[in-house]
């Protein structure tokens, strides 16, 4: 999976593995609460893995995202809300790596364990005023707020609409308000609540533009000089964040399907293992969640190679692995659908392990990390020489 794991490396993906069977144990309860437990968040913490990603000046573990990435893979296997809001905590670390410097003192000063929500849809304009800007609105989709000291509000610094002004604002939460709303298909154990600002002031400092980020010429890359990750562009290994929870849950549902064939008579007459139909189902799907896995294995590994070099990465690269990360996460759900309609009537109960990875990959689907329209478009653009 990993090359060239370093005895801590390892340690922290086995401790990660250990996790399994107690966030499975929960996940049940992590669902009716719609809110990932403390327990499992104290455990994330106990084992540092929030830590892989995060700078060295601040506490954290600086170590490769593809561990972080592989150990969102194996979180996922026993619960996928609790994989879900690893990866959003997980990954916002190397976010705000990525604000100047006095921000990450803000954050991290005394408080090294402190984690960040977000909400990066820009959904109004921040008002410009002396030192910083106000802030005010309604931001959805706040996966594992309740855990978090900090929230990443995306928000338009210029004209509303304008992709070229495009700000993540860094605000505390005692100046937000968590609306209780998440009721919701899938992952309904995230905990994606809304946050409400009204008229928040945010220091000059506490701001990064997306376009930076995108370049990878964010503030934060001079502060950690040594740390590539920072100078990576954003579009490139955030591909390798929340897409690993849709593929671990198709190789989840793969499982469980062939678990429950094997042993399954249609109609109390007919073993189901014996049918062609059956077969050659089972076969397409397993086809298609093994190339989504090798797809994401391959890209990870190949990224990362390229953060080592610290050259600079290909705008047509990075288009190219959301290209094909999207397609991987949807061709993982239309081999999930195959499964559940060989499996029969059993998926309609909400109960039903199939069906639940059914819902929570179509949830993870609505995400702009898997927008069809946004990754194939935006390759296909640069494929025709159109922009």
């Amino acid at each position: 999976m990993i090359d060239g794991l370093s005895a801590d490396e390892a340690d922290l993906l086995e401790q990660a593995r250990a996790l399994i069977p107690a966030l499975a144990e929960r996940a049940a309860a992590t669902n009716a609460a719609r809110d990932v437990p403390p327990e499992t968040i104290a455990d994330f913490h106990r084992t540092g893995i929030l830590r892989i990603i995060q700078p060295r000046r601040f506490g954290g573990l600086q170590l490769r995202f593809s561990l972080f990435s592989r150990i969102v893979e194996l979180i996922t296997e026993g619960c996928a809300s609790s994989g879900w809001v690893y990866a959003v905590l997980g990954e916002h670390q190397w976010l705000l790596a990525s604000f100047p410097l006095q921000a990450q003192i803000d954050v991290w000063g005394d408080e090294p364990q402190a984690l960040a929500s977000s909400s990066l849809a820009p959904r109004a304009v921040a008002e410009r005023v002396a030192g910083g800007w106000r802030l005010s609105g309604r931001y959805s989709f706040s996966s594992g707020s309740t855990h978090a000291r900090w929230a990443i509000i995306g928000a338009f610094l210029g004209r509303q609409g304008d992709p070229g002004k495009i700000g993540y604002l860094l605000v505390p939460f005692t100046d937000i308000e968590i609306v209780d709303d998440w009721h919701v298909l899938g992952l309904a154990g995230t905990g994606s609540r809304s946050l409400v600002l009204r008229d928040v002031f945010v220091p000059e400092h506490r701001c990064v533009l997306l376009s930076e980020l995108l370049a990878g010429t964010p503030p934060g890359a001079a502060v950690h000089a040594d740390y590539p990750l920072v100078r990576t562009p954003r579009g490139l290994m955030v591909n390798y964040s929340l897409p690993p929870v849709a593929i671990a849950l198709g190789n989840r549902a793969l499982a469980i399907a062939l678990a429950s064939l094997r042993s399954r008579v249609s109609r109390g007459v007919t073993p189901m293992a014996a049918s062609e139909f059956v077969q050659m189902t089972v076969a397409e799907a397993a086809a298609a969640i093994d190339a989504a896995t090798l797809t994401m294995h391959n890209g990870r590994a190949t990224a990362e190679a390229l953060i080592a070099k610290d050259d600079t990465i290909p705008q047509d690269y990075v288009l190219r692995t959301r290209r094909d990360m999207t397609h991987a996460q949807h061709r993982v759900q239309q081999a999930v659908e195959k499964l559940v309609e060989v499996c029969g009537a059993r998926s309609v109960y909400d109960a039903d392990a199939l069906a639940q990875i059914r819902r929570d990959i179509l949830t993870v689907l609505t995400h702009s990390i898997a927008s069809r329209q946004a990754a194939m478009g935006a390759w296909g653009k640069w494929a025709l020489g159109a922009g």
